[in-house]
């Protein structure tokens, strides 16, 4: 028999019970039942439901079914009649229960708001948009009530109505006045502003065909135009990345956020009881960001894009994409709009062969790899029969083989593969079988070198009529050939070897603001250098200008300053070096963003105007004056000032050359001459890498500010007469240093673009040709080993020529410490040592998938500096949690803990790249000053966590870390060999 069960609805009150405790008012949240209806209902054993039935009105309830048992089970559901509340309970008695009685509306509708409330008074109901659109008193009984609001036909997507309810203060029951808010979003119905999109593509198509897509778009008016764009994705892309089909509607035509701010002052108002402020509180929240960065992926991946597309007056149109080899699930997003509606739609299509192919190895390759290759082949829907496996490059026939494949076999195939030369390598994947079955993979590796690049610089002097330099392949012995250029420089200013220094700048393979910056500014005025160099053609290095251009905004912060590698962390000197450069290249004629650039300029004026004085420095605030003074917003006061009370005081010679220079552009060329003879004084001592070893917080070091003041002088006309001199001292510099920073490579590129005019009376003969004017040459490792370069001096004169080989050797290097120490490890997750990489280099063995925590340790022996850690993996390994990891993580390895935490970290698949600034200074937020340079580690941990993928055997370089702007200091482990075995 179906038992009885008994049910029992009852409706729900919530009310606020007000309390005084300690001498102070507080408040809880009281809920009160009343029964409305009950009974009994049978529960049959079909399955089928029973029905209750009762009455109810707008409110909330809860229904209660209970066995007749007393220990038997029970069940109760709660729900909201009508459009009684918004479906959440209030949180505080300040919060006024508000619903509207349908989920959208159409212009002209007249919508019903109801105010939910126990206690009656005065309401305010006002619509809100982007501004006040209306608002009203009403009067609201006790036990709430309605109100009509009048649907605009302008409102947009919609409109937030408000509701706000006055009580006055009842001094019988010593209660202060009370004011609650209810906001609800009314929303319009965008129906006739959506289009329709249907793609009628196939649910199935082969790999390397062409996917047609009929597409038909409606809710078009007659002579509506409409566009639309298709994109066909693999959507193993789209669920690791987490992207959804883009719906253009769903965003213009959502909820927006509200545009206006409610006050009142009801939170101002003196409690009549106890003399105090009411309060009201509120939190919030914030987002965090991470990023990782890859190489070039070793398959091509299936991301297709349509362009613009026009529909006809149909509605109809259909775009083609032609497909790569490629086997999974292809995702189609379309989007289409017209003049004033929206639309989208997706849909899947498989992609499959009658035979499916798979290719897993490593993510790219280091010249001396010799990895494993699994091919895979899946007979899905061919015959059984003997399938043909080839495997080749351009060079070679690799492997050969035949499987015999029954429906629905599986097999898998491992290949050796071994790199010959540095650059990409293809590897094209074949499969071939009976009715005409071939299916093909292309995969296509980055071959990295073993070592880092090494520079070799020498410099020669051609006498006069006759003297001469040949440069022939023995200058690239023992380097690899792809990676090596050689650049000659022959004239007045070789010494400043404007050839090596673009090429050494192209090659920089890092990117915060100030080398984004460094690499491009020159690309301003020496194009067609880079251009006849082999760099890049012409119109790519202005894309490549404009896209540094473009980039460095993405490191402003609010205020208009730049940081190093993101917003956070902006530093004065840096925003006046990107304005600075952001300025010549809107001079150049690139695009600029304009309010992004005023914000810069405000930044900087801002920074000028507040600044504290000080005793010793002024590094930022003399650039800042320069660039204010190049873009006619340089205060003339402020200059003069400096000029004639301060002058001293600014440490560098750059900094009273950029006082002089922003003195010159402003009229004032008495004063301008005297920074300019106080920055040439300061420099008088020699330049060497000793002086390159001191820390400097603008970057900089003599030899870049002797670089820059030859820039400066040149360029406002002040002194000129000296850079003969400083471009001594600087070739003397430059000769002594093994490396340079980028600041160094910038600026004297610079300094030779501004004397370029003393380089045209040279006469020289190159291979029998005559050339008039300076020489600057570019060549390969290849093009000198089939022909040598001869230049002879014709002139009357000696010139000077600087040859620098650049490129990367077969050998690596040993391990070195130069002003730091540097220490690799690796540890099992259990905090057991692991050696991946002895001391001394060798080969270590580990199993596939096994995973470690690698451990690196920096130390400086000279505090502040910004340093650059760099560590290269071996092609079989993988960072597997892209994240510095702390000694929360790694329980057992309890040293494990960074002592200074870096500025910028990037994840690739090659290397883990982090930067840290042992020197920041920080910025006081009224004055905008830079504080002195605070104690910092110069010592720190970084670690994360790797696994062994690849089978195989691999070179594994050396991690490094070096200080960016002193480039003399350097560290570098042992490199090595790891092999990592199969799993059986």
């Amino acid at each position: 028999d179906s038992p009885n069960l008994k049910w029992q609805l009852v409706r729900l009150d919530s009310n606020w019970q007000w309390y005084r405790r300690d001498g102070r008012w507080n408040y809880e949240p009281v809920t009160l039942t009343r029964k409305v209806a009950d009974g009994t209902v049978a529960a049959k054993a079909d399955g089928k439901p029973a029905i209750i039935e009762a009455r109810v009105g707008y409110g909330r309830y809860r229904l209660e079914v209970t066995s007749p048992d007393p220990s038997g089970p029970a069940s109760s559901v709660g729900f909201n009649a009508g459009w009684y509340a918004a479906g959440k309970d209030a949180e505080s008695p300040e919060i006024l229960e508000v619903a509207l009685d349908r989920a959208n509306y159409k212009p002209g509708d007249k919508a019903k708001l109801r105010i939910a409330t126990k206690k009656g008074g005065k309401a305010l109901v006002a619509v809100l948009s982007s501004g006040l659109l209306s608002m009203r008193e009403v009067s609201v009984a006790d036990g709430g009530g309605e109100v009509d609001v009048s649907v605009g036909d302008d409102w947009g997507p919609g409109a937030y109505v408000t509701a706000v309810l006055y009580r006055p203060m009842d001094e019988n029951l010593k209660r202060m006045p009370s004011r609650a808010i209810g906001v609800q979003w009314l929303g319009l119905d965008q129906s006739e502003k959506t289009l329709n999109v249907a793609l009628d593509a196939a649910d199935k198509i082969e790999s390397g065909a062409t996917l047609t897509v009929p597409i038909k778009v409606s809710g078009l008016e007659s002579g509506e135009s409409a566009r639309i764009t298709v994109a066909a994705v693999d959507l193993g892309i789209l669920n690791v990345t987490g992207f959804k089909a883009p719906a253009p509607e769903g965003w213009f035509y959502a909820q927006r956020r509200m545009g206006l701010e409610i006050r009142d002052f009801y939170g101002r108002l003196i409690d009549g009881m106890r003399a105090e402020r009411g309060t009201l509180r509120s939190g919030g929240g914030g987002l965090l960001r991470t990023s990782m960065k890859g190489n070039m992926p070793v398959e091509d991946t299936l991301a297709l894009y349509s362009g613009i597309v026009k529909v006809d007056a149909e509605g109809k149109t259909e775009v083609e994409f032609e497909l790569p080899e490629f086997n999974g699930t292809v995702r189609l997003m379309a989007v289409a709009w017209s003049a004033g509606k929206l639309g989208h739609a997706s849909r899947d299509v498989i992609v499959r062969d009658a035979v499916a192919l798979t290719a897993s190895g490593p993510r790219f390759l280091t010249l001396g790899d010799e990895a494993h290759l699994d091919v895979g082949i899946h007979n899905v829907e061919g015959p059984d029969a003997i399938y043909s496996l080839a495997v080749n490059t351009a060079e070679e026939a690799v492997h050969k083989g035949q499987l015999n494949l029954k429906v629905d076999e599986r097999r898998s195939q491992v290949i050796r593969i071994k790199p010959t030369a540095v650059g990409e390598l293809a590897y094209d994947i074949r499969v071939t079988g009976p009715d005409g079955i071939e299916v093909s993979r292309q995969l296509t590796f980055d071959v990295k070198p073993p070592a880092g690049d090494i520079k070799r610089t020498t410099v020669a002097s051609l006498k006069a009529n006759g003297g001469n330099i040949t440069l022939s392949s023995d200058l690239v012995k023992g380097l690899i050939s792809d990676r090596t250029r050689v650049t000659l420089s022959v004239g007045p200013i070789a010494s400043l070897d404007v050839p090596g220094l673009l090429t050494a700048l192209d090659r920089y393979p890092y990117g915060c603001a100030e080398q984004t910056v460094s690499r491009a500014l020159p690309l301003l005025y020496a194009n067609a250098v880079a251009d006849q160099l082999g760099i890049a053609p012409e119109k790519d290095l202005k894309e490549r200008v404009q896209q540094a251009v473009d980039r460095v905004f993405e490191m402003q912060n609010g205020s208009g300053a730049f940081g190093s590698w993101g917003p956070r962390n902006a530093n004065i000197w840096l925003t006046s070096y990107v304005t600075d450069f952001l300025t010549r290249a809107k001079e150049q004629g690139f695009a600029v963003n304009q309010l992004g650039f005023s914000q810069a300029l405000d930044r900087l004026q801002n920074h000028v105007n507040y600044a504290q004085d000080f005793a010793k420095g002024g590094e930022d605030r003399a650039y800042a004056l320069y660039v204010l003074a190049r873009n006619g917003r340089a205060p003339i006061g402020e200059l003069r000032y400096y000029a004639d009370t301060r002058l001293d005081r600014f440490a560098t010679p750059l900094a009273k050359a950029q006082l002089g220079a922003a003195l010159a552009m402003m009229g004032d060329t008495m004063r301008a001459q005297t920074s300019f003879k106080a920055a040439l004084a300061q420099l008088n001592t020699p330049v060497n890498a000793t002086s390159a070893q001191v820390y400097r917080t603008d970057y900089g070091s003599n030899l870049r500010d002797a670089a820059a003041l030859i820039t400066l002088a040149v360029e406002t006309g002040i002194e000129t007469a000296q850079a003969p001199r400083l471009v001594n001292v600087i070739a003397q510099a430059y000769a002594s240093r093994n490396h340079t920073s980028t600041q160094e490579q910038a600026w004297m590129l610079l300094a030779a673009n501004a004397l370029s005019e003393q380089a045209k009376q040279t006469m020289l003969v190159v291979n029998g040709a005559p050339v008039v004017g300076s020489l600057m040459r570019s060549l390969t490792a290849d093009a000198l080993t089939s022909k040598p370069l001869i230049v002879s001096n014709e002139g009357d004169a000696p010139v000077d020529a600087v040859v620098t080989v650049m490129g990367a050797a077969l050998t690596p290097e040993p391990p070195a410490e130069k002003g730091f120490t540097i220490e690799r490890s690796y540890y099992t997750l259990a905090g057991e040592p692991v050696e991946l990489v002895s001391a001394t280099g060798g080969t270590s063995k580990v199993k596939q998938n096994e995973r470690f925590v690698a451990v690196l340790k920096i130390q400086s022996n000279a505090r502040g500096g910004r340093v650059l850690l760099v560590d290269r993996l071996p092609a079989g390994l993988e960072i597997e949690n892209p994240r510095l990891v702390d000694s929360g993580d790694i329980k057992s390895l309890s040293w494990l803990k960074a002592t200074h935490n870096p500025e910028h970290t990037e994840f690739r698949d090659d290397r883990l790249v982090a930067a840290f600034n042992f020197g920041r200074r920080s910025e006081n937020r009224n004055s905008g000053r830079a504080n002195s340079e605070t104690p910092t580690e110069t010592a720190t941990v970084v670690a994360y966590i790797a696994r062994a993928v690849t089978p195989g055997t691999f070179i594994h370089p050396a991690a490094t870390v070096e200080d960016m702007y002193r480039p003399e200091r350097y560290a570098r482990t042992a490199s090595g060999k790891l092999v990592v075995t199969a799993n059986e």
